[in-house]
């Protein structure tokens, strides 16, 4: 059955067959029914190693007082008495005063040792009800503890006496679980209620800080549109800026109106001339003019290109940018959007203007459709006869400007 220790002198291995005893029980399967401790007859003392007084049963544990409790076996008749303040459980039931033990009881000592008691010479007996009674000494008799239709036919084990003690203290493990799940269901609540009041009033100072901006923009959209419908030729002077509606209820000194002033003229010089605008509006011209040297296998090559006005690389002539009487408010190096054409025929490059692109895709689509038109046994089947020149090419001039040089002459 287990490790038999039997008034501190005797170790072995085997079944007792007359002896009282107790029966560990343990969570653990494997190591239930490992450990037994003899009820001697008289008194059997159970408390810890640290008592005045050598205990016959030694435990350990926070519960369990140095002179936890006392077996007294008179006759083959085992009671047990708890001592003042002693945790002491019997068959689910906590005891303050003797109890007459019967084989098969469950003991319980503090919160963590539980045994079974077992009687070997005592005769079972019927239980009726499964109540507790008392015999003529005034000690309570156990009657509780097996029966031949019920707890014999049951495995008493360490959750058996775990169950017992909690149904007998009144403790329902499904309502306990159920009173917990419903308290953490209203924790839950309580949360989600409130995360999502903070979500609201966050939403709601989003939606109002999104309102004021759209409004903001709204204002300057209108402000915007109503300059964008200007052209520079409805400012004649600067002072012509500051006599739209919007101005009248602005007070501004000197200085502002001079700033103003300077950042309108600024404006109005560069409103026209986006580069990126200019990129992708003459995107398709481009895209169309290649498409068409390679269907009439001209071996030319359109691609935009930027080019600045520098001293020592002047732009041409046709590319340099108009004058203008705001000339002081022109950048100092230029930059223009051109087209250069790569002549791979005649090894040769151009610069053309984007005006002078999409004046040559007409006559690039004209030729085009000449070139559909005439058939290979036409009599004359020069296309530059028909069209009077060839768009796709530049005249070569008598020289090419390289650049320039500035020298010192002493």
């Amino acid at each position: 059955m287990g490790l038999a220790v039997k008034e501190g002198i005797t170790v072995g291995i085997y079944s007792p067959k007359k002896t009282p005893h107790l029966v560990n029980l343990n969570e653990d399967p494997n190591l239930s029914e490992c450990l037994i401790y003899y009820i001697k007859d008289g008194v059997t003392r159970l408390g810890t190693a640290e008592a005045n007084v050598p205990q016959d049963i030694q435990l350990s544990g926070s519960h369990i007082l140095s002179e936890h409790c006392i077996f007294e076996n008179t006759d083959g008749v085992i009671c047990l008495v708890p001592h003042h303040g002693a945790l002491v459980y019997v068959n689910g039931r906590e005891v303050n005063e003797p109890v007459i033990l019967k084989s098969g009881s469950r003991v319980i000592l503090g919160k963590n040792h539980v045994f079974r008691f077992t009687h070997p010479g005592q005769p079972r007996e019927e239980v009726v009800n499964n109540k507790a009674m008392t015999d003529s000494t005034g000690a309570i008799v156990e009657t509780a503890a097996e029966n031949n239709s019920d707890t014999e036919n049951q495995n008493v084990d360490w959750d058996f006496a775990q169950c017992e003690l909690l149904e007998k203290q009144g403790i329902d493990l499904k309502a306990e679980m159920q009173k917990r799940l419903l308290a953490l269901e209203e924790q839950f609540r309580r949360e989600k209620e409130h995360a999502d009041q903070q979500f609201e009033e966050q939403r709601k100072n989003y939606e109002a800080r999104i309102d004021a901006l759209q409004r903001q923009v709204e204002e300057q959209s209108v402000t915007m549109s109503m300059y964008s419908s200007y052209t520079p030729e409805d400012f004649h002077n600067d002072e012509d800026i500051f006599v739209n509606p919007l101005f009248e209820t602005e007070c501004w000194s000197a200085r502002e109106v001079g700033l103003a002033a300077w950042a309108f003229r600024k404006w109005k010089y560069h409103q026209f001339t986006s580069l990126r605008d200019d990129l992708w509006g003459n995107a398709i011209f481009l895209k169309e003019a290649n498409a068409i040297s390679v269907e009439l296998r001209k071996k030319v090559q359109f691609q935009f290109t930027l080019l600045t006005d520098t001293p020592y690389s002047p732009l041409p002539a046709e590319l340099a940018p108009r004058d203008d009487a705001d000339d002081e408010y022109r950048p100092s190096a230029p930059t223009v959007v051109a087209v250069e054409v790569t002549d791979t025929k005649n090894g040769a490059t151009h610069y053309w203007t984007l005006e002078k692109l999409r004046q040559r895709l007409e006559l690039m689509r004209e030729m085009y459709h000449n070139e559909a038109e005439l058939s290979p046994t036409s009599p004359d089947h020069n296309i530059e006869s028909v069209t009077g020149g060839d768009p796709f090419y530049d005249r070569f001039p008598w020289f090419r400007l390289v650049g320039r040089i500035l020298e010192v002459i002493v």
